[in-house]
């Protein structure tokens, strides 16, 4: 018996090891792919150069030479977890290969992106590389997380998100959470939290936020492709925060005195998000003619959700306008009052002259595959035009979805 499992834990291991092989591959191949646009240049290497951390939690936590604290979805704020001298990094994959190792023990219409996640969690040391687990609560994938991965999680603390956020009994239980997560940071870390020390980070955070609205500017303005403003905002948190943001400062500084680029046909992609290595959705516009110079995806613009405005600079009024940043100013579907997401692609697309709305959905993504029929309507009555892109994390359907896109590109 004990020769029989041996050989099943051996089947096992070189099975992960050759599905991490080939998740590397996936890595490369998409970076070379990259580099061999004619709209590379070579401030762009930096990036690419981070794209391939997720895979090497050892190496992430070296390079920024902090704790490494993995977050389900971006509501926890970045800006408390640096002050107790962490490194947030969002768990999250795009690769085709992880969700296929995964696929035999996880539901079918399971989440792609977290399905992708839990696969590339099998390969070694990957979720050893993290010192604790932040879990708020949106999709109900994300709060199963911990159950579904089992023992492959560490110290976990949820964040139990209200999903009413314009009344005062929901604000005031977010500011409970925030109070509730800086505890846990404390006893996890053994740090006292410093007023000074926060709002150090707010300060150094807000100079990140003004980065990278002029680098959504410059994608907004048809300047800096969007294929290459995606992968640049999948490296947030990929390395020290600093250096980071010097790099960005490079490539606005590249950009910045060139000239739009000449196509008529922009559009808004809104919906799941695009996680690095699965740029198909991304890919696909572009062959289909049609340029992405806006979105509103949390692996996206959305990753920062705005500036952090306080009248108090105590700890506690610190905290509370971090509070009401990460809640108040969050368009994520999971919320119940969410008016202004719809508000907000309307705004945009106005402004910027984009008729198009591209709505991407993964299979399995219920939130935004729900939220779809409701924006749709109010998109088309407000004369733009609207496309829903259902897909999972394979290329069988590429060609189909090449065609409706192609066919949406005229009637722009």
């Amino acid at each position: 018996m004990d020769n029989m499992v041996s050989k099943e834990e051996e089947r096992r291991l070189r099975q992960r090891a050759k599905a991490y092989e080939k998740t590397c591959e996936e890595y490369e191949q998409e970076i070379d792919a990259l580099k061999a646009r004619a709209d590379y240049v070579a401030e762009f290497d930096y990036f690419l150069d981070l794209l391939t951390l997720p895979l090497q939690p050892s190496r992430l936590r070296e390079k920024v030479g902090r704790p490494l604290i993995g977050l389900f979805c971006i509501q926890a704020p970045w800006e408390l977890f640096h002050a107790f001298g962490v490194h947030p990094v969002k768990l999250c994959s795009g690769s085709y290969t992880a969700q296929r190792l995964s696929a035999a023990y996880l539901p079918v219409l399971m989440c792609p992106m977290l399905k992708s996640y839990i696969g590339s969690m099998d390969f070694a040391g990957a979720a050893a590389g993290y010192d604790a687990t932040i879990v708020p609560t949106t999709c109900d994938w994300v709060v199963k997380m911990p159950e579904i991965a089992r023992e492959k999680i560490g110290p976990l603390h949820y964040l139990e998100l209200p999903h009413v956020k314009q009344n005062e009994k929901g604000q005031k239980r977010w500011l409970e959470e925030i109070y509730a997560l800086k505890q846990f940071l404390a006893e996890k870390t053994g740090v006292t939290l410093k007023r000074q020390g926060l709002l150090y980070s707010m300060n150094a955070f807000m100079h990140v936020w003004k980065l990278f609205q002029a680098l959504i500017d410059l994608k907004r303005r048809n300047i800096l492709p969007g294929i290459w403003f995606f992968c640049i905002a999948n490296t947030f948190m990929l390395d020290d925060l600093d250096r980071w943001a010097e790099q960005l400062a490079l490539v606005i500084q590249r950009f910045q005195t060139e000239a739009p680029r000449q196509n008529p046909y922009k559009v808004f992609l809104a919906g799941s998000p695009v996680i690095f290595p699965n740029l198909k959705l991304l890919q696909l516009i572009e062959q289909a003619g049609m340029t992405v110079c806006a979105d509103d995806l949390c692996s996206s613009e959305r990753i920062l959700p705005g500036a952090t405005v306080y009248d108090d600079p105590s700890e506690h009024g610190l905290l509370r306008a971090l509070a009401e940043r990460y809640h108040k100013a969050c368009i994520c579907p999971t919320f119940a009052d969410n008016e202004r997401r719809v508000n907000n692609i309307l705004k945009i697309t106005g402004d910027h002259q984009m008729k198009g709305i591209v709505f991407h959905v993964l299979k399995g993504c219920h939130p935004y595959d729900i939220e779809s029929f409701s924006i749709e309507k109010k998109v088309k009555d407000s004369g733009r035009k609207f496309l829903k892109i259902e897909t999972d994390y394979v290329k069988e359907d590429s060609q189909n979805i090449l065609t409706r896109l192609e066919a949406f590109k005229q009637t722009l």
